[in-house]
């Protein structure tokens, strides 16, 4: 288990813009009790990891805006992409607590832990929340003191009760760029609002970043705002859904003259009607009903004579 980048027994550690391939061990924190409150490991890609980030006997560490990617089995590795546990060397019990996992994307071929938390005490100040998760093998795996845990089994823990599994759509599994904008993080606020932009390359020179505009992003790769974005409130000739991700409600804007939607229908991700709303020209706001949860859901605009309008959202409710 060669530690590729091993900050040991440091305090206020900043990691970022990492681009780290097939490492044993790929990124370690480790102290012996010690709190790290102003380091911080962000946007960083690691893919092929048989450990991908290890916090061992350290506080306080924050894991934001980083992408995982593993096609490593159960019998290859019965590591974490993220491993959080109770440093034990030469006599010690340090445990790490309060580690915050935020905005993180991780993608697995199999059924591997995303994360894997080895000890209880471990759990004081875990916060871990609007990541997206994705298992092309199943249901994403998680472990607590040995324990497997589904996903509902993690959420009913308390933990990603904002986070979906969903596939992140890569245009590849080589710079992991996003087809579109992953819209499913949470502001962390200006110290961390710069990531790796999606024409970023690692070479003599520091990779290319971009600034999170709009709705936080999540992963290592951040689209930059675009004209669309930088128009009007009320922009002619569109038709456009609004936010995403969606709580409580959300806005249909219809300024296409050519297209005059009457119906605005939602259905579940297996194809279930849910609820449908009457639209019409301007600006159209959608209550959610009390029922409905979270997940992934498809809007359709529909009028006669009009080919129909579709769009994927995601409820957090």
């Amino acid at each position: 288990m060669t530690h590729a980048l091993f900050t040991g027994y440091n305090l206020d550690v900043v990691i970022q813009y990492n681009y780290l391939l097939n490492t044993p061990n790929g990124i370690q924190r480790k102290s012996n009790g010690m709190a790290d409150y102003n380091g911080v490991i962000a946007y960083n890609i690691l893919k092929n990891p048989k450990l991908g980030i290890a916090v061992k006997g350290i506080s306080g560490i924050k894991i934001y805006n980083n992408t995982f990617y593993s096609d490593k089995t159960s019998g290859q590795t019965w590591r974490g992409l993220i491993d959080i546990y109770t440093n034990t060397d030469n006599g010690l019990s340090a445990p790490s607590k309060g580690t915050r996992v935020y905005n993180n994307i991780f993608y697995t071929r199999n059924r591997v832990f995303n994360i894997n938390i080895h000890d209880e005490e471990c759990l004081e100040g875990f916060e871990c929340d609007y990541n997206v998760y994705w298992c092309e093998a199943g249901d994403p795996l998680f472990q607590v003191d040995g324990k497997t845990k589904t996903f509902a089994m993690w959420q009913a823990m308390g933990y990603d009760l904002h986070s979906v599994v969903i596939n992140p759509g890569f245009h590849d599994l080589i710079s992991f760029v996003p087809e579109t904008r992953l819209d499913y993080g949470l502001d962390l606020g200006e110290t961390f609002n710069e990531g790796l932009a999606v024409d970023a390359v690692w070479n003599r020179s520091a990779p290319k970043t971009a600034l999170q505009n709009g709705v936080w992003q999540v992963g290592a790769r951040v689209y930059s705002a675009s004209d669309e974005e930088e128009e009007e409130e009320w922009p002619a000739n569109k038709t456009i859904v609004f936010p995403n991700p969606v709580i409580d409600m959300f806005y249909i804007l219809l300024t296409d003259p050519d297209r005059q939607y009457a119906i605005a229908k939602i259905y579940d991700s297996l194809g279930r009607f849910v609820f449908s709303q009457a639209v019409y020209n301007g600006l159209n706001p959608v209550e959610l009903p009390a029922h409905m949860v979270s997940g992934l859901y498809t809007i359709t605009l529909e009028a006669a004579g009009l080919e129909r309008y579709l769009k994927k959202i995601i409820i957090l409710n």
